[in-house]
């Protein structure tokens, strides 16, 4: 008998639908074990509210609507990828919207978001029209995240592209891909060492 798989959440973020971070994705997708749960959301299809800082107010109110649905979906995953395009070197803003709600539900009572959270890991396949050095700022944001929430962090995936398709014409991403879910990295490992 199988054991369970891991369950994946793949979150699209790109404002173009089939654009070149959502293909990566599906090429990396594509490799995983058939016995994995693979879930995909588009966060344009899931707008959330702007997010207001709470924290010394009114205190923070149990998620509803789309709030909901993307916390419960966080929750179910095991590996949370964030699939995106490079926009002004960092992520675009309903990616960035959706992890300022993670600010939220940290705080949100009886949720226990971080404890929950702790041991999944997070992802991101992203693409960009420069070379990969333009993504180190959101490499190394979403690298603190992981840190922070005691999450690991299994990497991110970089393809070059700008037009439509143009992933297709990065050899080195798509070959990339077809490994691109091994074993996650030690998080504590990656980030700079405090003097």
């Amino acid at each position: 008998m199988l054991s369970p798989g891991r369950r994946f959440l793949f979150l699209l973020s790109s404002s173009r639908r089939l654009g070149n971070s959502e293909q990566l994705a599906y090429c990396a997708a594509h490799a995983l074990p058939a016995h994995d749960e693979q879930q995909w959301l588009n966060l344009h299809d899931f707008p959330l509210p702007d997010f207001t800082d709470l924290r010394h107010g009114a205190g923070y109110q149990p998620p509803v609507g789309n709030a909901r649905l993307l916390l419960e979906a966080t929750l179910h995953a095991t590996d949370v990828v964030l699939v995106t395009p490079l926009y002004m070197y960092n992520l675009p803003g309903h990616a960035k919207q959706y992890l300022d709600y993670w600010s939220a539900w940290l705080r949100t009572a009886n949720l226990n978001f971080r404890e929950q959270v702790k041991g999944k890991t997070l992802w991101s396949i992203v693409v960009g029209s420069g070379a990969r050095p333009d993504a180190q700022p959101l490499e190394g944001s979403l690298l603190l995240t992981a840190a922070f929430m005691q999450m690991n962090w299994g990497g991110m995936l970089y393809g070059s592209g700008s037009r439509p398709n143009d992933i297709q014409d990065d050899a080195r991403a798509l070959r990339e891909a077809e490994t691109f879910f091994g074993p996650p990295a030690d998080v504590a490992q990656l980030l700079p060492r405090k003097h």
